[in-house]
């Protein structure tokens, strides 16, 4: 009797335990508040890519409730709260603002551990989006929004919707405010609201996009007198692929010309890597040119185009003296009557005899610049043969 008592009130302790586990598993482990649904992401969809020039991206996430539960998400430690909730006809709609960083993005929601992700690619001009793979989540670049928007958005008609947080400004910024507010230096489209100078709209149907001629002749529509720069010799490899944004973000940035990092070096060398070895000091170059920690990579360069190779604003030689008159006192360099110009130069077949036939305008592990010994060495013997 005994027996049959104690493995009646084991089965009942077993329905317990079934019963409490699937109340745990819909009920928030600190609020108390049930979900009738889990989270449901609208946009963008779980584990898409994400390519941006700001490591931001909106989250619309819907819940089957009352509207009281509140849903957060964490991304490694640090909770981010929605910026909107709105109470629909079919649940609750949650919007939240999600940082990014380069890679893959993991984030999951509070109460509960529902995890989900996002890989960001950082894009600095339209170049990037002529081949995208089905994976890539863009807004704006379906039909008019991406479905799940609609329900609270209007295009037409956005100065009707209440805007996202403390400045009341129309239209775009809605969404956008972000990227309106950033920058002390900002652009004039960007300052007055007028976000459909630059980007394509329609209307059947309505959507809004990239420019549809290209960035480059978008940009040049209002800085007409740098057409300039299109019958120059020589052009700096944005400029040729037309990606002005590859330098300057178009809504506004921290540095002035809206680029996006210092243009006196920093900008340069995130994409000439191989010149970061000057200023590195984990592993520096023993003799760097003094100007590259002054004016920069400017002081020889013009950032768009000019008439000389490697876009120098002159000829070598003449940019060369105008900071060092001195070295022809004698005739020549480094001794009198040596040569330093001429059309032929024996080390570099194809160039003209010049400063840096000798020096290297940069820096070397050699005093003086040279590219070969201190002393001269090979560098002499190469033209000097015995």
């Amino acid at each position: 009797m005994k027996r049959a008592a104690l493995h009646q009130l084991s089965g009942r302790l077993f329905a317990l335990t079934l019963f409490l586990l699937g109340l745990l598993s819909v009920v928030g482990p600190a609020t108390g508040n049930v979900f009738a649904a889990g989270p449901e992401i609208l946009s963008p969809r779980p584990g898409a890519k994400i390519m941006a020039r700001n490591p931001m991206t909106h989250l619309i996430v819907r819940l089957e409730n009352d509207g009281l539960l509140k849903v957060k998400v964490d991304r490694d430690g640090e909770t981010i709260v929605p910026l909107v909730q709105i109470e629909g006809d079919d649940g609750v709609y949650l919007h939240f603002r999600l940082p990014l960083q380069p890679g893959v993005n993991s984030y999951s929601f509070l109460p509960g551990n529902r995890r989900f992700t996002l890989e960001y690619k950082k894009i600095l001009a339209d170049l990037a989006l002529k081949a995208l793979d089905k994976d890539v989540y863009l807004f704006h670049q379906g039909e008019s929004l991406p479905p799940d928007c609609v329900a609270c958005h209007d295009l037409l008609a956005t100065e009707t919707v209440q805007p996202v947080g403390i400045i009341k400004q129309l239209g775009c910024a809605v969404c956008h405010q972000s990227i309106i507010e950033k920058g002390t230096f900002k652009h004039g489209p960007t300052i007055n609201l007028e976000c459909l100078r630059c980007h394509r709209q329609s209307t059947e149907p309505l959507r809004i996009g990239f420019p549809v001629i290209g960035t480059q002749a978008l940009c040049l529509t209002c800085h007409q007198q740098e057409k300039k720069w299109l019958v120059k010799k020589v052009s700096h490899g944005p400029l040729v692929l037309g990606g002005c944004t590859l330098c300057h973000d178009p809504h506004g940035e921290n540095y002035k010309g809206q680029l996006w990092a210092d243009g006196r070096l920093g900008l340069c060398i995130a994409c000439h890597s191989n010149m970061g070895k000057l200023v590195r000091p984990e592993a520096p170059v023993p003799y760097v040119h003094g100007i590259i920690f002054g004016s920069g990579c400017l002081a020889c360069h013009d950032a768009h185009a000019t008439d000389q190779e490697f876009v120098l604003k002159r000829p070598i030689n003449e940019l060369c003296l105008s900071c060092h008159p001195t070295l022809l006192r004698g005739g020549g360099h480094p001794v009198g009557r040596h040569p330093v110009s001429g059309p032929k130069d024996y080390l570099r077949p194809g160039r003209r005899h010049s400063c840096t036939s000798c020096h290297d305008p940069h820096g070397t592990a050699h005093r003086y610049f040279l590219i070969e010994t201190k002393q001269g060495g090979k560098l002499c013997r190469g033209c000097h043969r015995r």
